[in-house]
């Protein structure tokens, strides 16, 4: 339009041929230019937009996995941990964790490559950590589940049936003898402080995230995770 206008300007306008032929083409040439530049602009533009929010949502998908995962260790711990936690013979009373999904955490680390560019291009390596410590967790709640229903209970029941329902901790130990009765302690040892170290660093990479995306996107929306209410009040009643 630009090059339209500007030629018929030169056509109306009172000069020599010489002068049309000469700025007609060079006006047009300009035109088209500065069209094709501007359309290459817009399309530049589209281009980063459907990155940022490519990478936004790469980045919430992130949060979101881990989010399932730190409620899926809470509900865990609270269910399964916490009452028995201070008991000496502890890894008598924690239960199997049965019908617990055993499924790994899945992240999509090509997609979070923008994390590169971030002040803290090092996040992609700790949460391959985060996610190897979920992993290692689960299979040690797997191990100390079949344990506890293949070798603990068939122990229980035998105690049981020898001294009634009220009998000491220490005839299942017996029971068990002590390479199972060691090897069940170690798992439930395990299991406290794998679930700990995973709420931890899971809750940490969440924030991690949270943070680098929204300065190096400070446009979009980025999500997050609210602490369960009872959090801060279950800490402190423990480490009382």
């Amino acid at each position: 339009m630009a090059g339209f206008s500007l030629g018929k300007i030169v056509e109306t306008a009172s000069v020599s041929p010489f002068m049309d032929y000469l700025f007609t083409p060079i006006i047009t040439l300009f035109a088209a230019f500065g069209g094709s530049w501007y359309a290459f602009k817009l399309q530049d533009e589209k281009h980063k937009r459907d990155t940022d929010e490519r990478d936004v949502k790469a980045a919430n998908s992130a949060i979101f996995e881990l989010t399932r995962w730190h409620k899926k260790f809470y509900a865990f711990k609270r269910q399964f941990i916490v009452e028995h936690l201070n008991n000496p013979w502890r890894q008598f009373y924690i239960m199997p964790a049965a019908g617990m999904s055993l499924s790994h955490p899945k992240f999509d680390y090509d997609s979070l490559a923008f994390i590169f560019k971030s002040k803290n291009p090092n996040l992609l390596g700790t949460l391959s950590l985060t996610e190897l410590e979920i992993s290692s967790t689960l299979d040690v709640i797997h191990q100390r589940s079949k344990m506890h229903v293949e070798i603990l209970q068939p122990a229980v029941e035998e105690v049981e049936r020898r001294f009634g329902p009220l009998f000491p901790p220490e005839e299942v130990e017996k029971q068990l003898g002590s390479r199972h009765s060691q090897a069940l302690k170690m798992l439930t040892d395990y299991i406290i402080s794998g679930v700990d170290d995973s709420l931890a660093a899971i809750r940490n990479h969440i924030d991690l995230i949270n943070a680098e995306t929204k300065a190096i996107y400070p446009e979009h929306v980025v999500i997050g995770m609210t602490d369960p209410p009872s959090t801060a009040a279950t800490e402190t009643k423990e480490t009382d």
